[in-house]
């Protein structure tokens, strides 16, 4: 475990100038206080958490891109099948007019002898 310390006197800190710091580091953990206008600034941070934090960051741009992906393959496979009720009504009347012409047909043959 890395752990960094840094013991400032309160004076030192508030007779920084302006982007002036006091750092510390010890293994993979950084500290940085300063001064910017009236406050006082504390900065920290350790290399593995930023290694993890920039894995999470890839993880998740790749499951925001595959999650485009399967969106657009879902809307684009949505777009290209038909209604339903278009395609029943569509074979429908494709069989009535089928069932006419076969009728017709066939009483031509009956009535022709043919």
């Amino acid at each position: 475990m890395s752990e960094v310390t840094l013991e400032i006197p309160a004076d030192s800190i508030l007779m920084l100038p302006s982007e002036a710091s006091f750092t510390g580091k010890s293994g993979r953990a950084n500290v940085e206080v300063g001064r910017r206008g009236d406050a006082i600034v504390v900065r920290a941070s350790c290399d593995s958490l930023q290694v993890r934090l920039e894995y999470y960051e890839r993880q998740s741009a790749s499951y925001r891109e595959a999650y485009g992906q399967m969106r657009a393959l879902y809307e684009e496979e949505r777009e290209r099948r038909s209604n339903p009720v278009r395609t029943f009504f569509t074979g429908f009347g494709i069989g009535i007019a089928i069932t006419i012409l076969t009728t017709i047909i066939i009483k031509n043959k009956v009535k022709y002898g043919n």
